[in-house]
């Protein structure tokens, strides 16, 4: 089968850009002719393009101008040379809206091609007036959408004349950040005291990510029986100090591994292997690869109940999905402990995992137009 992707590519520096690279390989790798038609780089601000290698095995065609229509005309016209059984758009934002839609609408009437859009998200949470307005150009000019997030084919048929196929796919694990190793090596490698257990709050440190709840929450008596620490792993976005009063109020400092600074992508894998327990306690609704992330090093959850987070873990099975409130997460808190639910839930991560594979995401971009 002949695939074109549709979207942004090498050089261009992007987590789009490397599931695009991701989902290509994957094609291959089941025996696909696959190609990446992707963005022109003349004029393109360096700070978007990539020092490194060109990505090994991938056929990738510079043709499109976000802004240029002739571009997009071209680049509608090499497609159909190329006699491509199905095109795929890695739709990223309203910015691509309207290029997307019109490359897509000028391949409308080749009968022979499928017209697919993989969609993360089609109506941001911080969304303006150009997000609720410009994707409908992109929605009514493609044949079927694959969601890899829970909760946007409703915002989809926001934009659609016409009902179209929709399917849910996990969003592929994708973290270049080594293995797992040895939990007595992680910690011996972070200078962490082997005689404790370890829970871990990992990323960049901002209001709505709710750190003051898990302080609260981890301020509760109960947890000091089980001889646990807190490691708050990454760099604060915005005022410390009411975290560090919280904390001396609270007389939790010696429980706490405060590792506030720059995590180094070779450290990354030390904090998951050390940790039991992964915590998410945010405040609103946000994406976060830190879900992923315990997924890949096969971690137990706590995530607060709130969209995105929510709709990924499994609650009793590989975590704990709780209210956005100290009680609600001391209690998961204390039971994780209590019941020594640590190997169970390890051991359906594992499991659960398989369903975060690029296989999974290719067999349903290939099944999205099978009778339901």
């Amino acid at each position: 089968m002949k695939i074109i992707i549709v979207g942004t590519a090498y050089p261009y520096r992007s987590r789009v850009s490397a599931f695009n690279h991701k989902l290509a390989w994957q094609f291959m790798d089941e025996g696909n002719d696959v190609e990446i038609v992707t963005y022109k780089t003349k004029g393109a601000s360096a700070m978007n393009l990539s020092g490194d290698e060109s990505p090994k095995n991938l056929k990738i065609t510079h043709l499109i101008g976000l802004m240029n229509p002739v571009s997009w005309r071209r680049t509608a016209n090499y497609i159909k040379k190329s006699l491509p059984d199905e095109v795929i758009f890695a739709y990223a934002s309203s910015r691509s809206a309207i290029c997307m839609g019109n490359i897509a609408q000028k391949l409308s009437g080749n009968v022979g091609i499928k017209r697919v859009a993989i969609v993360k998200d089609m109506i941001p949470d911080d969304a303006n007036m150009l997000d609720r307005f410009l994707p409908y150009k992109f929605a009514r000019n493609v044949d079927g959408f694959v969601c890899v997030n829970k909760g946007i084919a409703e915002d989809i048929e926001h934009f659609e004349k016409n009902p179209k196929p929709k399917k849910y796919s996990n969003m592929p694990i994708n973290v270049p950040y080594g293995q797992r190793i040895p939990r007595e090596m992680a910690i011996e490698k972070l200078s962490l005291d082997p005689d404790y257990r370890y829970i871990l709050f990992f990323g960049y440190i901002r209001p709505y990510k709710g750190l003051d709840l898990l302080i609260d929450a981890f301020s509760d008596t109960r947890i000091r029986k089980y001889k646990v620490k807190l490691i708050i792993a990454g760099e604060f976005k915005d005022d410390v100090q009411p975290y560090i009063d919280k904390i001396r109020k609270a007389g939790i400092d010696e429980y706490l591994e405060m590792r506030t600074e720059y995590i180094n992508t070779r450290d990354v894998n030390k904090y998951f292997s050390a940790a039991d327990l992964i915590v998410q306690t945010y405040k609103t609704p946000k994406e976060s690869g830190v879900t992923q992330m315990a997924y890949y090093f096969e971690k137990p959850m706590l995530v607060t109940n709130v969209k995105k987070l929510a709709d990924i873990v499994p609650n009793g099975v590989v975590g704990y999905v709780v209210e956005p409130n100290a009680q609600s997460i001391a209690d998961a808190l204390v039971d994780f402990y209590e019941n020594d639910r640590r190997e169970t839930f390890e051991r359906n991560v594992a499991v659960e995992k398989q369903k975060f594979s690029w296989s999974n995401l290719t067999k349903t971009i290939k099944t999205l137009f099978d009778q339901q």
